[in-house]
C-alpha cells in the first residue's frame, strides 16, 4: 500500500469510516497522503506522521484531519452544476460552492458552447483549484438564461463546430448539454436539437445531457433517441411528459434503463419533486446519479449542497453506499474519468471528503414546498482537493504559518 512507509505523510485522515463503494471498502481506516497523492490507507497510520521542526527551511510536519466518528469518502463528483460567472445567468462561483461541500469536481452543465469555451477554460478552470470540467452546450452561444431560448434559432445549433470544441478541448470537454423545454427554449422545433446534440455526441464520441422539463413530446419518445451512455437530467421534475404520468412510473424508464440511459437527478430550483420521487421509488427506480443543477436560485434554495440532496435519497431509504456511489464513482465512469476519480485508491491524486452522518429531528423541503422528514442529515466537515485541506470546519494544525511549498501550486486536473 505504501512503497516509503518511513517518509512521513503530508496529510493524514485518520479514524473515519472508509466509505468507498468503488473499492468495495466500508470500514475504519487512515487515509495518508504525500505529495499530493493517496500514500498509504491502512489500520493506523500514526508512526508516519511527523511534527514540524524548526530549521530552515522549515519542515511543517503533517496535517492531521481527525475523521474519527464521521465519514472519509472520495472527493464528491457534481455531475450537473452551473459556473460560467461572469458569462451566463444564474451561476454560482466553482470554489466558494465546493471548498465547503466535499465537492472536488464539478461538471458545467453546459454554460459553455462552441464559441464561449475558450472563455470558459481561461476565466473557470484555469481560475479555481476545483476540478471543472464540461458538457459543452449544443448552441454555439451556450445558455442564455431566460426568455431568451437558445435552441430557438436552429443556425446555433453547430455540429462541426461543438465536435471541433470538444476535439480541442478533450481535458476539460466531457460531453454535449441541450435543453428540450417548449416553447421556451426550443420554440417549434420540436425534438430536433436532441437529433443535433446526439449526432454530434456520436462524431465526437461523447455523451449528451438531456435537460427536461416540458419537452415537447412524450418522454419515451425523446428517450429512444438517446444511446447507451447518454443522460436524461431533472429526471425527477414534476413537469409535463417526464417520468411520471397519471401518478405512475411510464413503462419507458425501464425500457430506456435496459438500453443503458442514464437517470440523474440535477434537483435544481423546480426540478425535484417529492411526488414525482416517491412514485419512481414504489416502481423501484433510483437515479444513477445524485447532482444539484447549483446555481444562485437553487444554492440560496431547495438545493443548499450536494451532501443535502445525497441525504434526501438517503432519508428516502437509498443505503448509503449507493448514496455515495452515485456522487463519486458513478459520474465519475460516465465522464470517462473512473481512471482518476470516483475511488480511494494508492497513487490517485488525494481528493477526498470527510462527511459528519447526524440524527436529525427536521424537513427537507423540496423545489414545490413539499416537505419530508429529515432524520439524517449528511454535512461535508473537510474537503481535500490534491491534498490539500482547503474547506469545511475541521481544524488543520501542523503546517507553520507562511510555509509555502509545491503543495500551493494550482492542483493537477
Amino acid at each position: 500500500m505504501d512503497d516509503r512507509t518511513d517518509a512521513p505523510l503530508d496529510l493524514l485522515v485518520r479514524g473515519g469510516r472508509v466509505v468507498d463503494p468503488g473499492s468495495g471498502v466500508d470500514e475504519v481506516l487512515d487515509v495518508g497522503v504525500r505529495f499530493g497523492r493517496i500514500a498509504a490507507i491502512a489500520d493506523d497510520l500514526s508512526d508516519l506522521v511527523a511534527s514540524p521542526r524548526l530549521e530552515y527551511p522549515p519542515h511543517t510536519g503533517t496535517t492531521v484531519v481527525d475523521a474519527r466518528g464521521k465519514i472519509t469518502v472520495p472527493g464528491l463528483v457534481d455531475l450537473h452544476a452551473h459556473v460560467y460567472t461572469g458569462v451566463c445567468p444564474l451561476t454560482v462561483p466553482a470554489d466558494e460552492a465546493c471548498s465547503t461541500s466535499g465537492v472536488t469536481t464539478i461538471v458545467s452543465a453546459g454554460d459553455a458552447g462552441a464559441h464561449t469555451l475558450e472563455g470558459f477554460r481561461n476565466m473557470i478552470v484555469n481560475g479555481n483549484r476545483t476540478r471543472v470540467l464540461a458538457f459543452v452546450h449544443i448552441s454555439t452561444i451556450g445558455l442564455t438564461g431566460w426568455p431568451e431560448g437558445e435552441a430557438i434559432d436552429l443556425a446555433y445549433l453547430d455540429v462541426d463546430k461543438v465536435v471541433r470544441a470538444i476535439v480541442e478541448n478533450r481535458d476539460i470537454a466531457i460531453g454535449i448539454k441541450v435543453r428540450e423545454q417548449a416553447p421556451l427554449i426550443v420554440g417549434d422545433n420540436g425534438l430536433t436539437p436532441v437529433r443535433i446534440a446526439v449526432e454530434a455526441g456520436e462524431r465526437a464520441g461523447v455523451p449528451v445531457m438531456v435537460h427536461i422539463g416540458g419537452a415537447p413530446a412524450a418522454l419515451g419518445e425523446l428517450m429512444e433517441l438517446l444511446r447507451p451512455g447518454d443522460i436524461v437530467t431533472h429526471c425527477f421534475t414534476p413537469a409535463p411528459n417526464g417520468l411520471v404520468e397519471g401518478g405512475e412510473l411510464i413503462a419507458a424508464a425501464a425500457v430506456a434503463r435496459r438500453r443503458g440511459v442514464i437517470f440523474d437527478v440535477g434537483h435544481g430550483f423546480g426540478s425535484f419533486d417529492y411526488g414525482v420521487v416517491e412514485e419512481a421509488i414504489a416502481g423501484g427506480f433510483w437515479p444513477d446519479t445524485i447532482s444539484t443543477d447549483l446555481h444562485s436560485l437553487s444554492a440560496s434554495g431547495p438545493v443548499g449542497d450536494l451532501p443535502q440532496t445525497m441525504a434526501k435519497f438517503l432519508n428516502l431509504g437509498m443505503p448509503l453506499a449507493e448514496v455515495v456511489r452515485a456522487a463519486t464513482l458513478r459520474p465519475a465512469e460516465l465522464i470517462g474519468r473512473d481512471d482518476t476519480l470516483g475511488r480511494l485508491r494508492v497513487g490517485d491524486i488525494a481528493d477526498i471528503a470527510v462527511l459528519s452522518l447526524e440524527d436529525h429531528d427536521g424537513e427537507f423541503v423540496d423545489a414545490s414546498g413539499a416537505r419530508r422528514p429529515a432524520r439524517q442529515l449528511l454535512r461535508a466537515e473537510a474537503t481535500i482537493r490534491a491534498g490539500i485541506l482547503w474547506g469545511g470546519p475541521l481544524p488543520h494544525p501542523g503546517r507553520a504559518a507562511g510555509s509555502r511549498s509545491w503543495l500551493d501550486a494550482a492542483p493537477p486536473l
